[in-house]
């Protein structure tokens, strides 16, 4: 028994059989990065974990509270350790002092030790005291272990009837001392 296709038959199965060859080529070619819309990740862009409306409460070697932090979204890193945060607010005790420091801002990244926090976008410091003085910047450097912020950044001192702004500053938190870099002005209003 002699099976024989016909040739019309025998040509559509060689095209058919051509075309999908050509697919499969064509699918293997295909470079999958290239259907990647979104921003491409970066080694820094890694993120082990995340928490929500998170409270860290951090205690001193006496067992006192050091600081308080609160945050609305914090993202820990994998490659560095660092963690980046939105909205944080860190109330910051000194010593004997029972008056913390207040420091929020929209955006601040924690070293992975800890030992450098990094605010940015409305920074606003201030001592919750009676005479309400605050100060406003757009970038602030905390070192919690050495009490001490600075920036390089404008600066806006505001108290009750008075508004000096300067071009970055010191602040030592133990005893409150601020040291003004350059550029200093000041307003005073008398009643």
């Amino acid at each position: 028994m002699n099976l024989t296709l016909p040739r019309y038959l025998v040509v559509g199965l060689l095209i058919i059989a051509g075309a999908a060859l050509a697919m499969a080529v064509g699918y293997w070619n295909i470079n999958p990065s290239s259907f990647n819309t979104g921003k491409p990740q970066t080694q820094t862009d890694r993120p082990d974990f995340y928490i929500d409306n998170a409270r860290i409460l951090m205690l001193n070697e006496q067992g006192k509270v050091a600081y308080r932090l609160t945050t609305s979204h914090a993202v820990h890193q994998v490659d560095d350790g660092s963690t980046h945060l939105e909205d944080p607010e860190l109330l910051f005790y000194r010593g004997e002092d029972p008056t913390p420091w207040l420091l929020k801002s929209r955006q601040g990244v924690v070293t992975q030790r800890g030992d450098r926090v990094d605010l940015t976008t409305d920074v606003l410091l201030k001592q919750n005291t009676d005479d309400a003085r605050q100060l406003t910047t757009s970038a602030l450097t905390l070192f919690p272990s050495r009490d001490y912020a600075e920036t390089d950044q404008p600066v806006r001192i505001e108290a009750a009837r008075s508004v000096t702004t300067a071009e970055g500053m010191q602040l030592f938190l133990n005893d409150g001392s601020l040291k003004l870099l350059s550029t200093v002005r000041g307003q005073y209003e008398v009643r």
